[in-house]
């Protein structure tokens, strides 16, 4: 938690009055007469001093070395300013004659002794802000190397989940499929359609180049549009049309079928009126994807983005820079449309 500013203020000015109360109690135990006016007079020049070289001066002195060497002449070539300013506000207080002020070796001896005092004052404190500075830095990075090594360890153990579901979920599949044989052509036909869109989701992505033919979308975008009719009695309005050579392109698995499935999910798709409109039109330059659905007016699972999120940077990794994606969520209709550049 960050400290306020008035806090500061207020520790600021109690070490103020701290070290003044001191250092006049040292003069008055030696002998000498308290004056709080011309301790003020003689301390307001130094205390200014020392802010200006704490966070002007001083300000990226220890992490710049490049600068350290100006710096210091900087410091040096300002002692005649300190001195002047020391002078005026004496000269307000004790009406001192300015020639023999600038002639009084003591006052410029003094005056170097408090330049120099509160210059070292200024670096200890400008060192301790680096340093916190510097531990805040310390603990950002580490507390994003611990997120950042949990969700390596989410993504490990996704994995491994990856790993054994998939052979376990394809020989049931392959079982069902069997025995659905007997009872049912088309429940087996679609079981069937269900094993190679998941085998085609885990091995697409195994691609040494991590892209497919996208001839191979379009079958398992069909694929998943006859799982969903057999789902709702072959009841759901869909309009999917293909045209260009689909053929002669690639892009990274599961791009389309995830906006699609996102359709599926969130869409009202049993009015004929308003049908589930699909368009994958492949040019000699682009491939352009177009979805548009009604919305269903009471959704009882709200959608996170993730899916989306994910296909958006793959294309970052494929197409970056030659890729352009248009939503217009209206009240009632949801429209994407993707255009990809090859």
């Amino acid at each position: 938690m960050q400290e306020r500013l008035d806090q500061k203020i207020l520790k600021h000015l109690l070490v103020w009055v701290a070290w003044i109360g001191t250092t006049q109690m040292m003069i008055f135990v030696t002998g000498g007469e308290i004056d709080i006016l011309s301790a003020l007079v003689y301390y307001v020049p130094s205390i200014g001093w020392f802010y200006f070289c704490s966070f002007i001066l001083f300000k990226g002195f220890f992490s710049n070395r490049k600068k350290r060497i100006i710096k210091v002449l900087l410091w040096v070539l300002l002692f005649p300013v300190y001195y002047f300013v020391r002078y005026l506000s004496v000269l307000l207080y004790d009406h001192f004659d300015i020639v023999e002020f600038f002639q009084n070796r003591k006052e410029i001896g003094y005056s170097l002794a408090y330049y120099l005092q509160y210059t070292i004052f200024a670096l200890g404190y400008a060192y301790f802000i680096y340093s916190m500075e510097r531990q805040k830095r310390i603990q950002e990075l580490e507390l994003n190397n611990r997120q950042l090594e949990i969700q390596q360890l989410h993504t490990e153990y996704n994995f491994l989940k990856a790993q054994v579901n998939p052979h376990f979920l394809y020989n049931t599949l392959n079982t069902l499929f069997s025995h659905a044989q007997y009872y049912s052509e088309e429940l087996a036909d679609n079981i069937l359609k269900l094993s190679e869109i998941m085998r085609y989701s885990i091995e697409g992505l195994d691609k040494d180049n991590g892209m497919v033919n996208l001839k191979q979308e379009v079958h398992h975008l069909q694929n998943l549009i006859d799982i969903h009719q057999l789902r709702f009695s072959n009841e759901l309005q869909i309009d999917f049309a293909v045209s260009g050579p689909v053929g002669d392109f690639t892009i990274p698995p599961l791009v389309f079928i995830t906006f699609v499935e996102n359709a599926l999910k969130y869409g009202e798709l049993k009015n004929s009126s308003h049908p589930l409109i699909i368009r994958l039109d492949a040019y000699q330059d682009r491939i352009r994807f177009y979805c548009r659905n009604k919305k269903k007016k009471k959704v009882f699972e709200k959608s996170s983005g993730i899916g989306i999120q994910n296909v958006l940077k793959r294309l970052d990794v494929s197409y970056k820079g030659k890729y352009e994606v248009e939503t217009n969520n209206e009240e009632e209709f949801y429209t994407l449309e993707l255009t990809l550049y090859v």
